[in-house]
């Protein structure tokens, strides 16, 4: 047992997302002899998890500057892409009236976006494994930037609704794919910062539209929220153009942690055991030398980079994967059996569904007198936007740096070994800041406080969903990087189908049984989810292993 991660009887220390991380700086690591001299490392001694091949046209090979400029261009989008859900969510009962409708209704219009974009993740994530992420995300730019042009001149209720819908699939892949992006273009080491990047942007952008728009609706229109939409849209797509390159790349796996056998069968070895390296040695009873179980392949190193007009073609021009596009696109309902894949919905798609149906909420709540606040669209987007926001800054700049250190100082406490269970620590603030969150809204937005009051509570609702963000994208792609496309299809499916449901009971919920009620449930829940990481640490290798050792999982 690794830092109360139990050990697997099977595969042993051989299991998928384990790996040799840091054995320079660990205390009693058994991974530091020769073989190891073998394996590329950054500047600061850490094992580069997964290994970079030899060429330079490998994603993991490129130069910082243009991962950086692929990143700030993605994250520019998931900006975009997050404001364009609550766009008009400040002003819904401005916008009911303007469109002779009620404000059920025009949230309802939120629950088909969402929808929308659960749907086509079964199509837009196999589809970027078989023919690569750029040719998608250009593709989805394109429909969003469509879909905020017609939004701008729908005349009723059905036409917005269309609109929507088709928005909703233009935002499916920054949904699904930044998750894989960032898994193939940077190290195991290195993406929790970049994932909180990500996040921030998203969550900043659901946050900070609302700033923005509450003001317009109310001073100018509503309409000319999307007009500023589509020119974002419209940048980006220019952007994603020339900064975003094909980053889905053929390169042969190389696993960092060697085998170690045992009679009668496997056995983990670790720190704790108390060997020393000299200890290590293949003609010991019960341990075998380290083998490499791949190599990278030289030939390579004479591959020359590929040019900006070649990095520029909209298709990589071949497939990078040979399996039928059909079968592909089943594997995100098997993966629902993945403990992982069910633990990172069941976090993720919770935690995230709430909290859209409270930014679909807050218009009703702080618009409506029978609530106590009858506050106008500009301060509601206020309300919704401050503080969220800076919560959503706050929590990313301290829980994506936190997730990194953590995952380096555990490691070098578990004999060098990395485990992805260890990213799982960052639920423990998400449980504390959701749990306090939640109530503390309840009981302040019942007693009609002061604006203050809740969106105290509002704030650290986000702060612990900038957490949450960063811990299950983090998790699930370190224990199935192969397959983080697949993956995260089905935790956003699942994520979208839950908030589409919400959306549609939630205004009908908080007029049967009141805010009080209806928010301390949603806390209630909101616990229950987080405490179930519990097993998730404990019992997340043997999960790991039992998915790779079923082979219909995976096929």
């Amino acid at each position: 047992m690794g830092l109360g991660i139990l050990s697997d009887p099977y595969l042993g220390e051989d299991v998928p997302g384990t790996s040799l991380l840091d054995d320079l700086h660990s205390h009693g690591a058994l991974y530091v002899d020769a073989p190891t001299a073998n394996l590329k490392r950054g500047k600061d001694g850490i094992i580069l998890v997964p290994q970079p091949s030899d060429s330079p046209n490998d994603p993991l090979n490129w130069p910082f500057w243009r991962k950086t400029m692929l990143m700030l261009t993605i994250t520019f989008g998931a900006g975009v892409v997050g404001a364009f859900g609550p766009i008009i969510g400040a002003g819904l009962v401005q916008v009911a009236e303007n469109l002779n409708s009620t404000v059920g209704e025009l949230s309802k219009i939120t629950g088909d976006l969402v929808l929308s974009i659960g749907l086509i993740l079964i199509l837009t994530a196999p589809a970027s494994v078989v023919w690569g992420r750029r040719p998608i995300f250009l593709i989805g730019n394109a429909f969003l930037l469509a879909s905020a042009i017609w939004s701008a001149v729908a005349k009723d209720l059905g036409s917005l609704t269309a609109s929507r819908v088709i928005g909703g699939i233009g935002m499916a892949p920054i949904e699904c794919l930044v998750e894989a992006t960032v898994a193939d273009i940077f190290f195991v080491h290195e993406r929790g910062r970049w994932i909180a990047v990500w996040s921030f942007a998203l969550l900043g952008g659901i946050c900070g539209v609302s700033i923005v728009n509450g003001y317009l609706i109310q001073d100018v229109s509503w309409r000319i929220c999307f007009v500023i939409e589509a020119a974002l849209t419209g940048v980006l797509l220019i952007m994603t153009i020339l900064f975003v390159p094909e980053t889905a790349y053929i390169r042969q796996e190389f696993n960092t942690v060697s085998e170690v056998k045992a009679e009668p069968g496997p056995e983990l070895v670790s720190a704790s055991k108390g060997l020393s390296p000299s200890k290590t040695s293949s003609d010991e009873k019960g341990f075998a030398e380290i083998e490499m179980t791949a190599d990278i392949e030289s030939s390579k190193k004479e591959e020359r980079p590929q040019t900006f007009l070649q990095l520029m073609k909209p298709w990589a021009g071949h497939r990078f994967s040979d399996q039928s596009l059909s079968k592909i696109a089943i594997r995100p309902f098997a993966l629902v059996l993945s403990p992982v894949v069910a633990w990172g919905a069941l976090v993720y798609g919770t935690t995230n569904a709430w909290v859209v149906a409270l930014s679909v909420c807050v218009s009703l709540l702080f618009s409506d007198p029978q609530f106590g606040y009858n506050f106008k669209a500009g301060p509601v987007g206020l309300i919704a936007g401050v503080g969220p926001f800076i919560a959503a800054f706050l929590g990313n700049v301290i829980a994506g740096p936190l997730s990194d250190w953590v995952v380096k100082w555990m490691s070098r406490r578990n004999g060098g070994i990395y485990e992805p269970e260890f990213r799982l620590m960052m639920v423990f603030p998400l449980f504390i800041t959701t749990t306090m969150g939640w109530f503390g809204w309840a009981v302040s937005a019942n007693l009609e406080q002061l604006w203050i009051g809740p969106e105290i509570f509002f704030s650290l609702i986000n702060f612990g969903q900038a957490v949450a963000s960063i811990a299950v994208v983090s998790y699930v792609v370190d224990a199935h990087s192969n397959y983080a496309p697949e993956a995260f299809a089905t935790i956003n499916a699942i994520k979208n189908l839950f908030a589409f449901g919400v959306t549609y009971f939630v205004t009908d919920w908080i007029l049967s049984q009141g805010v009080l009620k209806t928010f301390c449930t949603i806390g209630g829940i909101n616990a229950w989810v987080c405490l179930m990481t519990i097993p998730m640490y404990i019992y997340g290798k043997r999960a790991r292993s039992w998915v790779h050792r079923t082979p219909w999982m995976l096929a």
